[in-house]
C-alpha cells in the first residue's frame, strides 16, 4: 500500500482534542430524589469526574476516533498496489484513424479504447503524470504530463473519429521525444488496432483488430463516350468469410440500378454501368447490408466539368505511359512520334514529351517532361550511374510515400524558384511538379525504360495523380478525394475569400492557397467565389482502413487480457469514507438507544 498524499497526517491532533472534550465534559444532571438510596450512583458520578474516569468504557469515543482517523486516511488517498508496477509518467496513445470506427461490442474501436484509457486512469494514482497523445495519420499532443484526472477524462472524450489513414509507428519517434523530456521513468498504453510494436519503449499495446463482416466501395467513376455515359464501380469484400448484399447506384437522389453481390473473401469485382445520360452533379454508390465499417459502404462520385480533356504524348514507344494517362477519367489521350508533327493549331490540355525536348514549346496547356534536357523552364545537370529513388515526404500523396525504385541512370534538376521536388535520390532532386504564369510544369529527369519504376504498383498512381493535378483547372485539382488526401483550394484572386461548405452545412471562409481541413467529415463538399462554384468529394480510405477480416489481426496481446492487465492499483479513499459513514451511523443508533 502507498499513499498519494501525507500532510493530512497532521489532523491527527484532532484526537487529542476530541478526547480533551470528553474530560471536560460533565456526565450527570441534577434531580431531586425521594430517597438516599441513590446516593451510592451519585457517588459514581462524582467519582467519574475525575478527568481519566470520564473515559472509562466510553463506547461513542472510540467509535469518533475510529471515524476521525478514517477520514484523515481517506484524505491521504491510500492506493493498493496490484497489476504491475507503477509509474510516475504514463503516456497514452488512442489511434483514431479511419479503421477505429469499425464495429466493437455496442460501439467502435475507438469508442472502446476511449473507455479502457479512462478505466486505466483510474486505476492510476491521483499524482501519476499524465501525456495523452492521439494519432490520426499525425501525432498530437493533447496534454502535457498534467495529473488532473478530471481534465484527462474530458480530453479523451473529446478525441474524435478521423477517417485518415496513417502508419502509427510513426509515433514512436514523437514518444521517444517526449520521454526524453521526462526524468522519471514512464510508461506507454497504446490502443489501436494495427499491427504496431513499441521496440524498446516500455510499454504495452492493447489491440482493438478484431474480425467481421465487411464489404467497400473502392471507386466509382465515369468516362463520357460517343453516346453515353460510362460509370464503373469497384467492391472488395475485405471482412472475414464471404459477403453477399446489394450495390446500389444513385443519379443525385434517383435510383438508377441495384445489383446483387456474392463475394468470396478478399475478392473484388468491377461493376459497368451505361448511361445515356448524368442528370446531376453527384454519382453515389452504396451498399445496402450493415456490416462492420458503415462509412465504407457509401462512396460519392463528383461528376465536375463534363468537357474532354486531350492529353498529347510525344514518344517513340512507352506503353507504360499510354495505359496510365487512359486511366483518368475524361481523357483522351492522343499519341506521337515526333515533335514535328505539332502545329500551332493543336490546343490540348497536357503535353507530355517522353525522352524528347521540344525546340519550340506549346504556348498552351500543360507541360510534362520525362529525361528532358535544359529548356526555358529549368536546367538539367548530368547525374549518376544507378541509385534507389524515394518520394518526398509531404510532397506526395500518402498512398506514393513509400514510393521507391532503382534507377540505372539519371540526371539532376534545378528545382526552379515556382516549383517542388517530389522523388529524389541521395541529395539530387530527379522530380518537381510546380505552375508558373497559370501554366502547371512537372519533370522526370529519367528514362523510365532505365529503371523498375514502371513495374511498381506507385507508377499508375504517381502518374494518375500527376496528370489529374495538371489537367484540372478549377478551384481543386480534381473532383474526388479520399480522407487524408491533400486538398488545396485556388481561388479566381488572391484578393477573393473562398466559402467552403461542409457536407453537414457548416461553412468556412478561406483564402487562395489555404488547405482544406476536412474536419473529420466524409462527403460532398462545395465552393464558392464570386459566381463560381465547384463541388468536389472525400470518400474513406477503404485501401488502408477497411480490412476486417482475422488474418488483419495482429499477435498483439489480447484485449481480454489486457484489460486485466492494464489495472495499476485500487483508491480505497472512496472505501475508508463509506466505512466513516456507516461508523456515524452505528453511533447515531447507540446515541438513540441511550449508551
Amino acid at each position: 500500500m502507498g499513499f498519494t498524499n501525507l500532510w493530512p497526517l497532521f489532523l491527527l491532533i484532532t484526537i487529542p482534542l476530541l478526547v480533551l472534550l470528553y474530560i471536560l465534559k460533565r456526565k450527570y444532571r441534577e434531580e431531586v430524589i425521594s430517597s438516599t438510596l441513590l446516593w451510592n450512583e451519585v457517588y459514581k458520578n462524582t467519582r467519574a469526574n475525575t478527568p481519566w474516569e470520564k473515559l472509562r468504557k466510553n463506547i461513542m469515543l472510540l467509535l469518533q476516533i475510529i471515524i476521525l482517523l478514517l477520514l484523515i486516511f481517506s484524505l491521504m488517498k491510500p492506493f493498493l498496489n496490484f497489476g504491475g508496477k507503477s509509474y510516475k509518467n504514463i503516456i497514452l496513445l488512442i489511434d483514431n484513424t479511419a479503421s477505429m470506427s469499425a464495429e466493437y461490442g455496442d460501439g467502435t474501436r475507438l469508442e472502446e479504447g476511449k473507455k479502457l484509457a479512462k478505466e486505466f486512469l483510474a486505476s492510476t494514482k491521483d499524482d501519476t503524470n499524465t501525456y495523452i497523445i492521439s494519432y490520426d495519420g499525425d501525432s498530437k499532443l493533447l496534454q502535457n504530463g498534467e495529473f488532473n484526472k478530471e481534465i484527462s477524462n474530458e480530453i479523451i472524450s473529446d478525441i474524435s473519429q478521423s477517417y485518415n489513414t496513417g502508419d502509427i509507428s510513426e509515433s514512436l519517434s514523437f514518444i521517444k521525444a517526449i520521454g526524453e523530456g521526462i526524468e522519471e521513468e514512464y510508461e506507454v498504453i497504446a490502443f489501436t488496432d494495427k499491427d504496431f510494436s513499441l521496440g524498446d519503449v516500455n510499454g504495452k499495446i492493447v489491440s482493438l483488430a478484431n474480425s467481421g463482416v465487411n464489404a467497400s466501395i473502392d471507386n466509382v467513376s465515369h468516362k463520357f463516350l460517343e453516346d453515353k455515359v460510362r460509370v464503373i464501380a469497384t467492391v472488395t469484400n475485405r471482412g472475414s468469410g464471404d459477403y453477399a448484399g446489394d450495390f446500389s447506384l444513385y443519379d443525385g437522389e434517383e435510383l438508377l440500378s441495384v445489383t446483387s453481390l456474392e463475394l468470396k473473401e478478399s475478392e473484388s469485382r468491377t461493376l459497368t454501368f451505361d448511361l445515356p445520360t448524368i442528370k446531376s452533379e453527384v454519382l453515389k454508390g452504396e451498399l445496402s447490408r450493415k456490416d462492420m465499417i458503415l462509412e465504407d459502404n457509401t462512396y460519392n462520385h463528383v461528376v465536375g466539368k463534363k468537357k474532354v480533356n486531350k492529353v498529347l504524348i510525344v514518344t517513340e514507344q512507352n506503353l507504360f505511359l499510354e495505359k496510365a494517362f487512359s486511366s483518368i477519367e475524361n481523357t483522351e489521350v492522343y499519341k506521337t512520334n515526333s515533335t514535328s508533327n505539332l502545329t500551332s493549331a493543336d490546343k490540348y490540355d497536357l503535353y507530355v514529351f517522353d525522352n524528347v525536348t521540344p525546340d519550340v514549346i506549346p504556348s498552351e496547356g500543360s507541360l510534362l517532361f520525362i529525361n528532358p534536357s535544359s529548356n526555358e523552364y529549368f536546367n538539367v545537370i548530368s547525374g549518376g550511374e544507378g541509385g534507389e529513388a524515394k518520394a518526398v515526404i509531404g510532397e506526395v500523396s500518402k498512398y506514393l510515400e513509400d514510393t521507391t525504385f532503382t534507377a540505372a541512370k539519371y540526371n539532376s534538376i534545378e528545382i526552379p524558384y515556382y516549383g517542388r521536388g517530389f522523388l529524389n535520390i541521395d541529395e539530387d532532386y530527379i522530380g518537381f511538379k510546380g505552375e508558373v504564369d497559370g501554366r502547371k510544369i512537372a519533370a522526370l529527369s529519367f528514362d523510365l525504360h532505365d529503371s523498375d519504376f514502371p513495374l511498381k504498383k506507385e507508377f499508375p498512381i504517381l502518374v494518375y495523380d500527376l496528370g489529374e493535378n495538371m489537367i484540372s483547372s478549377g478551384m481543386v485539382y480534381k473532383s474526388n478525394f479520399k480522407a487524408g488526401d491533400k486538398i488545396i483550394a485556388r481561388g479566381l484572386s488572391s484578393e477573393n475569400n473562398i466559402l467552403l461548405t461542409y457536407p453537414n452545412g457548416e461553412t468556412l471562409e478561406l483564402k487562395s492557397g489555404d488547405e482544406v481541413k476536412e474536419d473529420n467529415q466524409l462527403g460532398v463538399y462545395k465552393l464558392n467565389v464570386l459566381e463560381e462554384k465547384e463541388s468536389f468529394s472525400v470518400n474513406f480510405p477503404s485501401e488502408k482502413e477497411s480490412n476486417t477480416s482475422i488474418s488483419n489481426i495482429s499477435e498483439s496481446e489480447n484485449i481480454v487480457k489486457a484489460k486485466a492487465d492494464l489495472k495499476r492499483g485500487l483508491n480505497i479513499s472512496p472505501l475508508l469514507i463509506l466505512l466513516a459513514m456507516g461508523i456515524v451511523a452505528f453511533e447515531w443508533i447507540m446515541y438513540k438507544r441511550g449508551n
